[in-house]
């Protein structure tokens, strides 16, 4: 007899040595031992995980001289038979190659025809979402009034493009990918039959270039034992597959834990040198923190860490110098660098970049705390300092329970110099903060001194063809669908129309909130908002402008001083001026109304 390759030699007979299809075999054994075997089946799942292989044991199982019986007994003239592809009681389909409509026509008429030695007669149709829409027209009438004594298994990788029809009148049995464990598993007891050395780490190696694939795993170990020979090494089948060493994926944490863009940049360098495939080690970098999330999250014991036992205490020591938010962030940036890699051009920039990302990633961690730090100072300062006093009924006006603004926009407002913060910002101390706030310069055109707050803040707010109720609608509208938006045009110092272009002038203080909104996606919404508002298809535009300074007017009045004064006292302000390296840039008491 010629020479098998290992996945022939070893492919499963029995239901029982199906690897990881349980729920499938099962239930075909039952059937069988019941005698309610369907007329028609679909076996849909990935390539390589045993959809052909549980056919073909289907209708040996069925055609046993000893059954029809829930196992095979692989020692009959029909087992054998049909083992070997000989049987014409099975008939099996390209339907990739097969598609047409002449080829069903046939197939019709061939199972008219009674079996001839066993009791079914099967016929297998593989990659059957490849055929025509005839040929399923045609095939569907068979399944409508299927002959007797026949039966159809449907394999196929795309099930959803199988005529609905024809999903209606089977049973459909899902092969789900295999596990890492599984196939290592397999791997090992082939290995063992085979008297092959393999080292845990060649197996892992195999299992994961399989991707859930048996008899691509298979395939594999064929190729690594012509490589190897009988002791199988992980250096070698690396060196064979193209597969980064683990070295590699240590360097590339130790960088970044280190925070090294010259050890990014020399890594690179050397896998280029070395001819490796710059997708291929993205898309093993992603993997490996992968695993190190796992094993932070879950423990290095998990099963669900693709990784050999020797490699998980390693696993466990580097997972360890990150948080689980930096993993996340770290897997994150490799599938966009993925991406990019997959769709455009110059791998190795969008590599440098996005491994550069990681780099400077782990800064943002100090930035988190800020903002968590501010979240918890501004709910500190709401707290009075009074006995609590009774709850508040749920019917009171709005303006006895303003609503909360985001925090992460007043912790960037009190970040960056200059910027605009809103509106509600951190109470008052005590005895001050009953009526009283810490807001920006908000400037109108010749302001009176001495005028409410209120009526500074809304002083020049529109013009040009618009009016104030107009975009005071535009305004709730947008709040109504997306509160950060919102809150990002609240510090537009005026509204202007003209030609039917509709301008929202920021102080040149806040520009950054202004960059915020020219971004693509909040200039649509903004744009449909308006356009439907105004009745009119308009056009947005952000525009800046210098604006004079209303601070002199309210800082003049005794009572601001010594507000101004008291805010400047206050202890959580003053650490707040003292870690931004900030200011108050004006005091003013809030509305009494």
């Amino acid at each position: 007899m010629s020479y098998q390759v290992i996945a022939r030699k070893w492919r499963p007979q029995t239901f029982a040595s199906v690897v990881g299809q349980q729920h499938v075999t099962r239930t075909l054994a039952n059937a069988i031992q019941s005698g309610r075997v369907a007329h028609a089946y679909i076996f849909s799942g990935a390539r390589g995980v045993g959809k052909t292989t549980t056919a073909r044991i289907l209708a040996k199982a069925l055609n046993c001289v000893k059954g029809p019986a829930a196992e095979p007994c692989n020692e009959c003239d029909s087992c054998r038979e049909i083992g070997l592809g000989n049987s014409l009681d099975v008939i099996e389909i390209d339907a990739a190659s097969n598609r047409g409509i002449d080829q069903i026509r046939e197939l019709r008429e061939m199972v008219r025809y009674a079996p001839a030695g066993g009791r079914y007669k099967v016929v297998i149709l593989d990659e059957a979402h490849m055929l025509t829409d005839e040929a399923s027209n045609a095939l569907l009438k068979t399944l409508e009034e299927p002959p007797d004594k026949v039966i159809f298994v449907m394999a196929t990788t795309e099930p959803e493009n199988l005529a609905e029809t024809i999903r209606s009148r089977s049973q459909h049995f899902h092969f789900r990918a295999l596990s890492f464990a599984e196939i290592v598993d397999a791997l090992e007891q082939i290995c063992a039959k085979e008297n092959l050395a393999a080292e845990p780490g060649a197996l892992a190696v195999m299992a994961r270039a399989a991707e859930g694939s048996l008899r691509d795993a298979l395939s594999l170990l064929e190729q690594a034992r012509a490589y190897c020979g009988a002791n199988i090494t992980d250096t070698q089948v690396r060196e064979l597959l193209g597969v980064v060493p683990e070295e590699i994926l240590d360097e590339l944490t130790g960088a970044i834990e280190t925070r090294s863009a010259e050890r990014i940049l020399t890594l690179i360098h050397r896998l280029l040198a070395e001819g490796q495939n710059l997708q291929h080690f993205c898309r093993e970098a992603i993997g490996h923190f992968r695993n190190l999330l796992v094993a932070r999250v879950c423990g290095a014991d998990s099963a669900l860490i693709a990784a050999p036992a020797d490699r998980r205490p390693h696993l466990r020591q580097v997972a360890e110098s990150f948080s689980e938010e930096d993993l996340t962030r770290f897997f994150q940036i490799l599938l966009h660098t993925d991406d990019d890699l997959r769709r455009k051009p110059d791998a190795r920039l969008h590599l440098e970049m996005g491994l550069l990302r990681m780099v400077n990633a782990a800064r943002l961690a100090p930035l988190e705390e800020i903002l968590a730090e501010l979240e918890g100072g501004i709910s500190s300062r709401t707290a009075p300092s009074a006995p609590a006093a009774p709850a508040r009924p749920a019917n009171l006006p709005p303006h006895t329970q303003p609503p909360a603004r985001s925090s992460a926009l007043a912790a960037f407002a009190a970040i960056s110099p200059g910027v605009a913060a809103p509106r509600s910002a951190p109470a008052a101390p005590a005895g001050a903060r009953e009526n009283t706030t810490i807001v920006p310069e908000r400037v109108s055109s010749g302001p009176v001194p001495g005028s409410p707050p209120s009526v500074i803040a809304r002083a020049a707010d529109t013009g040009g063809g618009l009016e104030a109720a107009q975009v005071d609608s535009i305004k709730a509208a947008i709040l109504g669908q997306e509160k950060f938006l919102g809150e990002l045009i609240e510090h537009a110092s005026r509204w202007e129309m003209s030609g039917g272009e509709v301008r929202l002038f920021f102080p040149t203080e806040s520009r950054a909130l202004a960059e915020m909104l020219q971004a693509r996606d909040p200039m649509e919404r903004l744009r449909n908002i308006a356009s439907r508002i105004l009745g009119q298809t308009v056009r947005v535009c952000v525009k800046l402008e210098a604006v004079p300074n209303l601070g002199a007017a309210m800082r003049s009045s005794p009572g601001t001083r010594e507000l101004r004064a008291k805010f400047e006292q206050d202890p959580i302000v003053r650490a707040m001026l003292e870690r931004f390296g900030g200011q108050i840039s004006d005091v003013k008491r809030r509305s009494e109304d």
